[in-house]
């Protein structure tokens, strides 16, 4: 009998000679699963602030990972039994180095670690509390639907890796279209998958019962399996939910963990196969069609290619509606933070003038730089908000264009199972969402030039509550202008990522 490993490497050969890269990615998930020797790692994905983090916690019973209400984990963390307690973050460049526990939102978070600027490839923490997870690993994943790009970037790679699967939905929005792609994903990698519906406690009981149903009738219509559905929430009282998902992970994966292991592996290599097969399959029919199938073919493949103008136009119009409501949107968001900032920014002030010494020149100069990085602490805080506010649009502009290529695919397919008998659907989009770069603050002058001239011949002791008068004026007016620039910049990237995704779509389907 042919071992597995012999078996990967046969199809990598095969996709390499004919080249066949889009199985590149499980192929080498498959390899790195076998290397685990029968570990099985559990993921926990789902759209950001679904409650992953939380319910690893609430599970594991410890505050182990970072919660926040912001979108918090950007970094895969894997969470498993060890002889002690350990962390260990891996990093790109292949080094690693072992860290106190209480400092791995350094590495994880998005706040500590914007864009993942650390270059983490994975951090691994140990307890020896989880003996009973023995040979299990829980994973902690990125929010998908993220307005940055290695959040959903990150998830979305680490993928074709899962072992089991626990996909998280809010029971405050229960399973978005964003849901059903992901569980259609997940589906491509393990046998082994679970909805995990959060926030129970939003809901009364009927009410919850309710909303299992749905989501079991949703997920059923839409791609056909019938999946275990888990309500689970942290708060106190909802100890019976919470013994529910244990007793869940231990039933099906814990108590027959090598057989568990062995279904997901033969799982991969099912799902490689089959992939493998269809791409050889199209290239052979192409190649014995008839002289007729052959020219009807290229007349499908002609067609489809004038039909991308009509394509490209109706994606453009998509564009430019979205990117006028973002437009609106941040404006209107973050100029709703203008009074609360001020009023920082005014105790701030008190809390340091006192101090500040020495003739007009002095104390302006002192006043500036004192505003800048004050602004920069206030409007940083107020920017990572953009993320909750904005990243609606590029779920719905990635939906969207996700949408139109499959609307794509399908035809194309139907074309090429007329004309050459065969069914094929083609590669997976996964339209990748840039990252908005940050924001920043600038400060003007506080006087005109008439009166920097006369600084040296004006007493502070007569004119300081006049100059802080002044200060506090050019407060409102900074607040004002840089929270304007603030929105400015954030629907400028949030556009330019809906632009990215665009492109990526019109690419897809060019190629």
């Amino acid at each position: 009998m042919v071992s597995r490993e012999a078996c990967i490497e046969r199809i990598e050969a095969i996709c390499k000679s004919f080249r066949i890269d889009s199985l590149m990615p499980q192929i080498r998930a498959g390899e790195e699963v076998l290397r685990e020797h029968g570990v099985v790692d559990v993921a926990v994905l789902g759209q950001f602030k679904a409650g992953k983090s939380s319910f690893l916690n609430a599970l594991i019973g410890r505050d182990v990972l970072p919660v926040n209400v912001l979108p918090a984990t950007a970094v895969i963390t894997r969470i498993g039994h060890g002889p002690a307690e350990r962390t260990l973050v891996r990093y790109l460049a292949g080094r690693h180095e072992e860290i106190p526990l209480e400092d791995l939102p350094e590495f994880v978070t998005e706040q500590r670690n914007p864009g993942n600027e650390k270059e983490v490839s994975i951090v691994d923490v140990e307890l020896p509390a989880l003996e009973e997870f023995r040979g299990m690993r829980f994973v902690d994943t990125p929010g998908l639907g993220s307005v940055f790009a290695h959040n959903t970037k990150v998830s979305m790679e680490w993928l074709p890796r899962v072992g089991g699967a626990l996909v998280a939905v809010s029971v405050g929005r229960p399973l978005s279209e964003q849901d059903l792609n992901l569980l259609l994903e997940v589906f491509r990698h393990t046998p082994e998958t679970a909805i995990l519906l959060t926030k129970a406690d939003l809901v009364s009981g009927s009410q919850l019962d309710s909303v299992v149903e749905f989501t079991r009738q949703q997920i059923v219509r839409h791609t056909g399996k019938d999946v275990a559905i888990l309500p689970f929430s942290i708060r106190p009282g909802f100890e019976p939910l919470r013994g529910a998902v244990r007793d869940h992970i231990f039933r099906r994966i814990v108590h027959r963990r090598e057989e568990t292991f062995e279904e997901i592996v033969n799982h991969k290599i099912r799902f490689l196969i089959g992939g493998c097969r269809q791409y050889l399959a199209l290239a052979n029919h192409a190649a014995e069609a008839s002289g007729k199938a052959r020219e009807e073919l290229r007349e499908v493949l002609t067609r489809e290619d004038r039909d991308l103008g009509a394509v490209k136009s109706e994606i453009g119009l998509q564009v430019r509606d979205l990117g006028s409501s973002v437009r609106t949107t941040a404006g209107e968001r973050f100029h709703s933070y203008h009074r609360e900032v001020l009023d920082r920014m005014d105790r701030r002030l008190r809390e340091v003038e006192k101090g500040w010494t020495g003739n007009l020149a002095k104390v302006t100069r002192t006043f500036r730089e004192w505003l800048l990085e004050a602004l920069e602490e206030e409007l940083a805080e107020v920017s990572f908000y953009g993320e909750t506010h904005l990243a609606g649009f590029l779920v719905a502009a990635q939906s969207s264009f996700q949408r139109s290529v499959r609307a794509f695919q399908d035809r194309l397919a139907k074309e090429l199972e007329r004309a050459l008998g065969i069914s094929f659907t083609g590669a997976q989009f996964h339209a990748e969402i840039e990252e908005p770069a940050r924001p920043d603050v600038r400060v003007g002058q506080t006087f005109d030039t008439q009166i920097d001239l006369l600084w040296f011949l004006i007493p502070m002791t007569i004119f300081r509550s006049l100059a802080f008068r002044h200060f506090r004026k050019q407060i409102v007016w900074e607040v004002e202008k840089n929270l304007s620039r603030l929105a400015s910049q954030w629907a400028d990237a949030v556009n330019r990522s809906i632009g990215g995704l665009a492109r990526q779509s019109l690419e897809f389907m060019q190629d």
